[in-house]
C-alpha cells in the first residue's frame, strides 16, 4: 500500500507536464531548476504565469507568453533549440499544455520544469521581478 502511494504522489507530481498517453503521445521531457540554471542561457525559457505573477518573479531572461497562444510567431525560428516552459507550481498544468502545443508545432527539443516559480525560488535560484 505504502508503495501505492508513493507512486501515485509521483505521478501528481509529474502529471503537469506530461504528455499526453495513447497514439497521438507528446514527448515533452522534464527539467528540474538546477539543470534549467546551469542551461542558461541558451534555452529558451517560456513562462505561462499570469502576468501579474511574472512581474512578481520569473526565471531570467524569460519570456512572457499565454499558455493557449502558442503559435511560431511567438517562439524561437529554430525548432531544434532547448524550449523550456514552467508555470507558478506543481499543480500547474498550463506549462504542460503549452510544452505539448510547442512539440505539435515540430519544436523537437521541448521541456517542462514542473517545479514552476516556487520550485525555482526554493531552490535559492535568482529570479527577475
Amino acid at each position: 500500500m505504502q508503495k501505492a502511494l508513493i507512486l501515485f504522489t509521483l505521478i501528481l507530481l509529474v502529471a503537469p507536464c506530461a504528455a499526453q498517453s495513447g497514439p497521438d503521445a507528446v514527448p515533452v521531457k522534464d527539467i528540474t531548476p538546477q539543470e534549467l540554471f546551469a542551461g542558461l542561457p541558451r534555452m529558451h525559457v517560456i513562462d505561462v504565469n499570469e502576468a501579474d505573477n511574472y512581474a512578481f518573479a520569473h526565471v531570467p531572461g524569460a519570456k512572457l507568453l499565454d499558455y493557449d497562444a502558442i503559435t511560431p510567431e511567438v517562439l524561437p525560428a529554430d525548432k531544434s533549440g532547448a524550449l523550456v516552459f514552467y508555470c507558478w507550481s506543481p499543480e500547474c498544468p498550463a506549462a504542460g499544455m503549452a510544452a505539448e502545443s510547442a512539440v505539435k508545432l515540430g519544436y523537437t527539443d521541448v521541456r517542462c520544469m514542473h517545479a514552476g516559480i516556487t520550485g525555482w525560488q526554493d531552490a535559492g535560484l535568482p529570479t527577475e521581478p
